[in-house]
């Protein structure tokens, strides 16, 4: 028996989605799972993956540190979804940045090789019961619009669920407005925006 007071599993997502298709609740996600499960897990994983990427407050490292290894390469973490050096704090002709396999490359200089430690801006991937239930339960019902569309295509079930995502999303966007305090220093878009502007007036001296 599922409890209101704990926030929406994993399982429990999986099961939302199955009911769409009118599908019995399964107990367990682990062992040999039927081809409807093993699909809903796989519409899940990458609708959390999608939205996930957008950045948010919830998953968005700022002065994220980019540390050089012992052949002065800079690793990134696999679960970095989107990355930026912070441009005010270093110049263009000198750094420009990019996330190329499990490594930063520097494309000034077509090169992984750095001479120092960075900072950037980093959207981190989150297990789905790491993130707010606002976002849990706007990816469950995306992923169970998709999830229907893929398995059934019923055009007037698609209607409501669009509609139960259009409120999800909403709700969501008003969780992100409350917890994140909304200026160039922690909004990922807006501060990449300005920090491309403010990185005009540095020299090229590479600081």
């Amino acid at each position: 028996m599922t409890s209101i007071t704990t926030a929406t599993s994993e399982l429990e997502a999986i099961n939302t989605m199955l009911s769409t298709i009118g599908e019995a609740p399964v107990s367990s996600l682990t062992g040999t799972l039927p081809n409807e499960v093993t699909m809903a897990v796989a519409t899940l994983n990458e609708v959390n993956r999608e939205v996930q990427t957008r950045g948010w407050h919830f998953n968005t490292e700022l002065e994220y540190p980019l540390s050089k290894n012992v052949d002065n390469k800079i690793p990134l973490a696999t679960n970095i979804v989107r990355l930026e050096i912070i441009p005010s704090k270093y110049s263009k002709q000198t750094y420009d940045c990019v996330q190329r396999g499990a490594f930063l490359y520097n494309r000034q200089g077509r090169t992984f090789v750095f001479d120092k430690n960075l900072d950037g801006t980093a959207v981190i991937l989150l297990d789905f019961t790491e993130i707010p239930e606002s976002a849990r339960r706007y990816i469950t019902i995306r992923a169970s619009r998709m999830f229907l569309d893929r398995m059934i295509g019923s055009s007037e079930l698609r209607g409501y669920t669009q509609q139960d995502e259009i409120i999800a999303l909403s709700t969501l966007k008003q969780a992100e407005t409350s917890t994140a305090d909304h200026n160039i220093f922690n909004n990922y878009d807006t501060y990449r925006i300005i920090d491309r502007n403010s990185s005009s007036i540095i020299d090229s001296s590479g600081n």
